[in-house]
């Protein structure tokens, strides 16, 4: 039995690297010694607890399917693609006089040579999406992700705080296509999946954008919710075009999907099937994903990383904590939100710094608007009969009356941080425990 699956896996493996350019079985093979062996994997007489000891075993069960079974929807494909242009190019009787002057010709018509090209090719698209109707739709949903723009992305260099995650991300991400020498003569291979876990609030997404800015790549900035559709099967099409579109992309591409727990959450038994279909098509992208040689870097982001399922965890190679700002970033924080608010030149930042212990940066960003808005209401009251003729205030800088000490106080009395306690030490718990070895890269512990 496991000569068959670890077969299975290895046909379908090809078939799969055909994606980068690498040689693939025949369409006749993949239907006579891989669906067979599809059948044998599925078959009844072989129950998990034959199969498979372990958990960890059963899930590469799971991928193999997997893997197979979209072998064989690629190969399935390509044919009826192959199908489409051969019956177009027959059936049209202009590309047939074009291919006969040609042929009698020893400079063909170039023109005729295109018309027919864009024929064949018209036919071929018209005929996949009578086949697929959302195919299209599918395309512009991974579409809108994409920012090809780098400069509208911030720099790492301006991110306040997040040393840790910041050092983190650059030996995980950047030094390897900095010193690809030193990585191509070692046996380590760099880091293809990260995963950003903490707090709300804290960065990660501004994270992977800087990090797409520092290389120059193309940016897919993706929710967990645009991967989801309420039409059944497509869910997973949504998946396999994301990473398709990255795939086929010629330069470096950085592919960052928030809230990603809300789609590979720990699998149970009451779970319907479209959900496991979804995790299903996430394992087998990850898995592609780390055995291809193109350039994509795949950052993640959770702010449970305790829900994350087992399988999808182990193919997380590199697993970093962003966590809250410490007192010095707290402070550069508050002093950059209120760097367009009036201050008055005797505020204790320090002690303010201080008060703030437990906050976010998102958190940080509210007290500002808090502040300021306490400044606005003082400045409204004393100015309501000082309207213009169009009924609007007119203000100037020098104006408006210093945010002080006190008004920080005032709005730090009714505000809370929105990570309490209890998350944070469940955040330093899930850390500690995190620390071990993982199987898919040479053994290194996680930071």
């Amino acid at each position: 039995m496991e000569d068959a699956c670890e077969k299975a896996f290895a046909l379908a493996d090809q078939v799969l690297a055909a994606e980068v350019d690498s040689p693939r079985p025949s369409l006749e093979t993949l239907e006579r010694e891989i669906l067979p062996l599809l059948g044998q994997l599925k078959d009844s007489r072989y129950p998990y607890a034959i199969c498979w000891k372990t958990a960890e075993r059963r899930d590469c069960f799971d991928t193999m399917i997997a893997m197979v079974e979209m072998a064989v929807r690629i190969m399935h494909s390509r044919r009826g693609e192959k199908a489409f242009a051969a019956r177009s190019v027959s059936g049209s009787g202009s590309e047939q006089d074009s291919k006969t002057t040609a042929e009698k010709t020893d400079n063909p018509p170039l023109t005729s040579r295109t018309s027919s090209n864009d024929s064949t090719s018209t036919t071929i698209k018209r005929k996949e999406n009578e086949l697929d109707p959302f195919r299209e739709g599918r395309k512009l949903a991974i579409e809108r992700t994409i920012i090809s723009d780098t400069s509208l992305l911030p720099r790492l260099e301006d991110l306040v705080g997040l040393a840790e995650a910041k050092q983190a991300l650059r030996e995980a991400l950047l030094d390897p296509l900095i010193y690809p020498e030193w990585f191509s003569s070692s046996d380590l291979r760099p880091w293809r999946c990260v995963l950003l876990y903490g707090p709300p609030g804290t960065g990660k997404t501004q994270l992977s954008r800087s990090i797409a800015r520092e290389i120059n790549s193309r940016f897919y900035q993706v929710s967990s919710s645009d991967l989801i559709s309420t039409w059944s099967g497509q869910s997973e099409k949504l998946i396999r075009e994301l990473f398709d579109d990255a795939l086929s992309f010629t330069g470096t591409s950085v592919v960052f999907v928030d809230e990603i727990d809300s789609l590979c959450r720990i699998r149970s038994t009451v779970e319907d099937e479209s959900s496991r279909r979804v995790k299903t098509e996430l394992l087998v992208q990850l898995q592609r994903l780390h055995d291809s040689k193109s350039s994509i870097l795949l950052i993640c982001a959770t702010n449970c990383p305790w829900d994350l399922d087992s399988a999808f965890l182990r193919r997380f190679e590199k697993r970093i904590f962003v966590g809250l700002p410490d007192r010095d970033s707290r402070l550069q924080l508050l002093q950059k939100f209120l760097s367009k608010t009036k201050t008055a030149e005797d505020v204790k930042w320090d002690e303010i710094a201080e008060s703030t212990e437990g906050f976010s940066g998102d958190d940080l960003k509210r007290l500002a608007r808090e502040v300021a808005f306490l400044q606005f209401r003082r400045y409204k009251e004393s100015h309501a009969s000082s309207q213009s003729d169009s009924g609007c205030l007119t203000v100037s800088q020098a104006e408006r009356t210093p945010v002080t000490t006190a008004d920080f106080h005032e709005v730090l009395q009714s505000f809370s941080p929105s990570v309490s306690s209890i998350s944070l030490q469940r955040y330093d718990d899930y850390k500690s425990s995190s620390l071990v070895p993982s199987p898919m890269h040479n053994g290194l512990a996680d930071a």
